[in-house]
C-alpha cells in the first residue's frame, strides 16, 4: 500500500532532499508545506515535481507519516493536527535514519567540512558508477542539487552533531573531520561534544571503516572496533598531502597513502581546510574500494558547493565571494585560504555572527579570527529560529567590532546590510577580495554588489 508522508518544513535544505529521495526508497506519495518565502530549495522542489504548500492543519489529514524539520515543535499547526489524530510523526534525523537502514549507511560528521566531504565523496561514486544515495547540506552542482537518489546499496549522508542529531543513524562508515565546541546552546563544553562523536564512532560495526583527522588533539579519544584511518598534514598521517601549492583558481598537492605516492591532483577549490576534505574523501572512498586513480579523476572534476567559498562573481575588476563560515575557526581557516590563493588583493571581510548563544560563548574567539583581513565588516546578529535573545545577553556586534578595532584591523559596524551594501558600493577597488561570511543571509550583499552596473 503506497504510503502519504508530509513534510512541515520542507524548504530546509535536509528536509527537500529527503523529500526527493524517499519515493526511490518507500513506496510513498509526497507532499509538504513551508512559508511564503523563496530559497535555493524551491527550484530543486520544483524541479522534482513536488509542490509546496502553505502551513495548514487541514494539510496533514490524509497523511499516513509527518516528517517535521527540527525549526518546528509540538505548537505547528500541523504537528497538533497530527498529534490530535494519531498520526505517526518523525522528526528530520529519526526519518533520515530509517531510511539509511535500508542502505549501507555513511555518515560525514565534524564540526567544519561536512558538506564539502559528503559533496566529494558523493561525486567520486558517482563518477565510478556505485550510484549512492546522497544528502548533502547545500546544493552541489556537480551532483544535481542537494540529494541523489541512486539505486546502490550506499546511504551518503551529512550528519549533524546538534543535539546528538546524528546518533539517530547506524553507519557503516564515518568519517570525522574535526571536532570542536559548536552550539553552546545544547552542549555543556568541548567533552560534551567529544562523548557525542565517541557513541557516534562506537555504533560503528568491526567490519567497518573510520576516517579522523590526524591533527585533531582528541582524536585519540574515540574509540571503535572498526578499522581506523588517518588523514592530515603531519608525517604520520596514513592518507597524507604534501607538496601544497595555492592559486587563484584553486591549488595542488601531491597524495602519500602510508608514505607511498597515489599520484597528484589540481583542486578547483581552495584553502587548506578543502585539501583536508578532499583527503578525507579519498581515504574513504579508497577503503570502499575504488581505485586511486579514478577518486583523483572524480576529484578533478569537483567544482565546490553553495556557501563554500562561492565565486559569486566580479566587479570592476573586484572579486566577490561567499562562504557559510560562522565558527571562528571556519573564518580563520576561510580567511587564510583567501590570503593564499589572492595574496595581492585586498580581503574585506563582511561578517554576520549567527546566534546570540554561539556570538557570546566564543566571543574572545571571533574576535582573534580576523587576522587575515583588512578590513572587517560587521553586520547585526542574525537569531537562530530555534532561540530568542536573552534578556542578559549583553553580547552585540557593535562590541565585537570594537574589540577586533583593538587588534589593528580597520572595523565598522553597520545596523543593516542596506548600509553595508551602500558602504562597499561607494567604496570597492579593483584590487579588492570581498567575502561574505555567516549562516544567516548575509550572502545578500554579495548579490546585490554584483547585481549593479
Amino acid at each position: 500500500m503506497q504510503l502519504h508522508i508530509h513534510f512541515v518544513g520542507i524548504k530546509g535544505t535536509g528536509m527537500s532532499a529527503l523529500a526527493q529521495i524517499t519515493p526511490k526508497i518507500e513506496d510513498a506519495i509526497i507532499s509538504g508545506s513551508d512559508v511564503d518565502q523563496r530559497f535555493f530549495t524551491d527550484i530543486i522542489l520544483e524541479r522534482a515535481g513536488i509542490i509546496t504548500l502553505g502551513f495548514d492543519s487541514e494539510n496533514v489529514i490524509n497523511a499516513d507519516l509527518v516528517v517535521t524539520s527540527a525549526a518546528y515543535d509540538e505548537s505547528h499547526p500541523e504537528i497538533a493536527k497530527a498529534k490530535e489524530l494519531n498520526i505517526p510523526i518523525l522528526t528530520y534525523p529519526q526519518f533520515l535514519g530509517k531510511l539509511m537502514s535500508r542502505k549501507r549507511g555513511v555518515c560525514i560528521a565534524g564540526t567544519h567540512g561536512k558538506t564539502t566531504t559528503t559533496a566529494m565523496v558523493g561525486k567520486i561514486l558517482l563518477d565510478n558508477g556505485l550510484d549512492p544515495t546522497v544528502v548533502v547540506g547545500s546544493d552541489v552542482p556537480c551532483i544535481g542539487g542537494n540529494a541523489h537518489a541512486g539505486l546502490g546499496d550506499l546511504f551518503i549522508a551529512e550528519s549533524c552533531e546538534y543535539r546528538r542529531h546524528f546518533l539517530n543513524y547506524s553507519p557503516e562508515s564515518l568519517i570525522i573531520t574535526n571536532m570542536e565546541l559548536d552550539h553552546p546552546d545544547y552542549f555543556r563544553d568541548l567533552d560534551d561534544v567529544i562523548l557525542a562523536f565517541n557513541e557516534l564512532a562506537q555504533k560503528l560495526p568491526p567490519h567497518g571503516h573510520l576516517v579522523i583527522w590526524n591533527e585533531d588533539p582528541n582524536k585519540d579519544l574515540i574509540k571503535t572496533t572498526a578499522q581506523k584511518v588517518t588523514f592530515g598534514i603531519s608525517s604520520d598521517a596514513d592518507f597524507r598531502a604534501v607538496n601544497i601549492a595555492f592559486n587563484d583558481s584553486g591549488c595542488s598537492f601531491d597524495i602519500l597513502v602510508h608514505g607511498e605516492s597515489i599520484g597528484s591532483i589540481n583542486l578547483d577549490v581552495s584553502g587548506m581546510h578543502n585539501i583536508l576534505d578532499a583527503l578525507a574523501a579519498i581515504a574513504l572512498t579508497t577503503m570502499l574500494g575504488v581505485p586511486s586513480a579514478d577518486i583523483l579523476r572524480a576529484l578533478e572534476g569537483f567544482n565546490g558547493t553553495k556557501r563554500r567559498f562561492e565565486r559569486l562573481g566580479s566587479r570592476n575588476g573586484a572579486v566577490i565571494v561567499d562562504d557559510y563560515a560562522h565558527h571562528p575557526t571556519e573564518i580563520q581557516t576561510t580567511l587564510d585560504g583567501a590570503r593564499r590563493s589572492f595574496p595581492g588583493r585586498r580581503i574585506r571581510a563582511v561578517f554576520q555572527p549567527h546566534t546570540f548563544s554561539r556570538t557570546e560563548k566564543l566571543f574572545y574567539e571571533f574576535s582573534q579570527s580576523f587576522q587575515e583581513a583588512d578590513e572587517v565588516l560587521l553586520a547585526e546578529i542574525f537569531s537562530s529560529a530555534r532561540e530568542k535573545k536573552s534578556g542578559s545577553c549583553s553580547i552585540t556586534s557593535a562590541k565585537l567590532a570594537e574589540l577586533i578595532g583593538e587588534k589593528g584591523i580597520s572595523t565598522k559596524y553597520f545596523a543593516t546590510l542596506e548600509e553595508i551594501s551602500s558602504y562597499l558600493d561607494e567604496t570597492l577597488d579593483k584590487d579588492d577580495l570581498v567575502i561574505t561570511l555567516g549562516a544567516g543571509d548575509i550572502y545578500k550583499v554579495g548579490h546585490v554588489l554584483i547585481s549593479v552596473s
